[in-house]
């Protein structure tokens, strides 16, 4: 064994694994993950390791020789082995993805069941320091942020990469010298696959051009590693100081504010939210962040459009609104006839006739309470005081309150007529401030509704 490798794992080991610590580990027969659990079974830390193998079925015999092959090596060293066959070109053909692309997915999603199966602390799998070449390179060829660039790291959540920084030449060395079996995949020579066709023809080309393009893409890759840390730092001070929560999904961003960031601010501070909030894969990547900003910037007082069929976003006047689960039923529909508290979903309406509360107060002209709480509707028309009935879409338009909230006011009415609408400062015909003994008072309280009216002061 090289010094390299030993001290290379000896220091991730050391650094992330404890003693008796139950560990994951993904072998697939190669010589590089057969290494790597040479190298754990060996460790003085008495590991418990659990081997996963993922059958992709992809080459017939020869992956279920795979399986034996591995099958053998646990049952020789009496590891525990957990094996998941399935049939990745029937499921890339369905999702409409590459092979690569889907065999990751899968094997990702049964290594953590497995590791979540086992309560153990990592998933350990024996990428090496080629391995991150190539990962560069073809997120390069095919266009990747400066985030993707910086491919693997040796810790990556459940992730351990203990292998990461030794070269191939010294696994190859360590496989030989201590007698290490393992087993050739055929399709690491079909070229039709990228990362085999950069492995054999791109690879060797950097290297004649710089015999040290290892040292010299290790270098720049942590220096991409520190910029991207400080933006990370930078982009969720300015998320903290301009996404505003209104509840889960629920998000307003001033546009005063953001339209004065830079385009790159701007861009990855609705990326980092929404791969955050949402996942990386429920949008279209950079597209839909381009629309988000051409929508914020647009001269348009209001428009909307959906990043998905619950995720929408919406602008009006000053503010972006985020909904990122718009099935959400925020319909109102409660029918009150006596003085008490009513309740509908998250809206909660007092109505009483004491003059101690902190209500507002309507005369009717019957004195008997029969309101009906509802949405705003187009066509909706209310008697401003001393004055004629006005649409509410025009007062909304007057007192610039945005589309995306209109539907979330209260609305009261009274056999007909709507005489107060929650949120929206309007003295009507039923309102009054000389309060009497036959005036009735409401309190409305929706804590939501309430933090979004006062985010867009309104």
């Amino acid at each position: 064994m090289t010094q390299t490798l030993y001290q290379n794992l000896n220091s991730n080991i050391e650094k992330f694994l404890k003693k008796n610590q139950k560990i994951v580990v993904g072998v697939s027969g190669g010589q590089d993950s057969c290494v790597l659990l040479d190298l754990l079974l060996k460790s003085d830390l008495n590991l418990k390791v659990h081997v996963c193998h993922f059958n992709h079925m992809v080459r017939g015999n020869s992956s279920d020789s795979d399986e034996a092959f591995v099958r053998n090596i646990c049952q020789k060293n009496s590891i525990p082995f957990y094996i998941k066959k399935f049939n990745i070109l029937r499921a890339s053909r369905l999702l409409k993805a590459g092979i690569e692309v889907t065999g990751r997915l899968y094997r990702k999603k049964f290594f953590e069941e497995i590791a979540y199966k086992t309560n153990s602390s990592f998933i350990v799998l024996g990428h090496h320091n080629n391995d991150q070449i190539e990962t560069f390179l073809m997120r390069l060829i095919r266009g990747s942020s400066s985030k993707g660039l910086t491919s693997m790291s040796v810790l990556e959540g459940w992730y351990l990469r203990p292998l990461l920084d030794v070269t191939k030449v010294e696994i190859e060395e360590y496989s030989k010298s201590n007698y290490i079996s393992w087993v050739q995949d055929e399709s690491n020579f079909d070229e039709s696959y990228t990362r085999n066709n950069i492995r054999k023809n791109l690879v060797p080309f950097f290297f004649k051009l710089n015999p040290n393009f290892d040292q010299t893409l290790k270098n720049n890759l942590r220096h991409i590693s520190e910029q991207n840390a400080f933006i990370d730092t930078h982009i969720k001070s300015l998320e903290k100081k301009l996404l505003m929560q209104i509840d889960h999904n629920d998000f307003i961003l001033p546009l005063k504010k953001f339209n004065k960031l830079s385009m790159f601010e701007k861009k990855e501070l609705l990326f980092n939210f929404l791969s955050n909030k949402v996942g990386k894969e429920t949008f279209v990547s950079f597209k839909n962040i381009s629309d988000i900003v051409a929508l914020a910037s647009s001269k348009n007082a209001s428009g909307k459009f959906f990043l998905t069929s619950q995720i929408q976003i919406q602008k009006g006047y000053d503010f972006l609104f985020l909904e990122l689960n718009e099935s959400i039923n925020n319909q109102y529909n409660i029918e009150i006839n006596s003085e008490g508290s009513w309740e509908d979903k998250d809206l909660i309406v007092q109505i009483n006739k004491s003059q101690n509360t902190n209500a507002k107060f309507f005369n009717f002209s019957n004195n008997k309470i029969n309101i009906k709480v509802r949405n705003f509707k187009n066509g909706d028309k209310i008697k401003i005081k001393n004055s004629y009935e006005k649409k509410l879409q025009d007062i909304f338009v007057d007192s610039k309150v945005p589309q995306f909230i209109r539907s979330k006011l209260p609305v009261f009415e009274t056999n007909g007529e709507i005489f107060y609408v929650y949120g929206l400062d309007v003295d009507t015909a039923f309102f009054t401030d000389k309060i009497n003994k036959n005036s009735i008072g409401i309190s409305v309280y929706n804590k939501n509704l309430l933090k979004l009216i006062e985010a867009i002061n309104l």
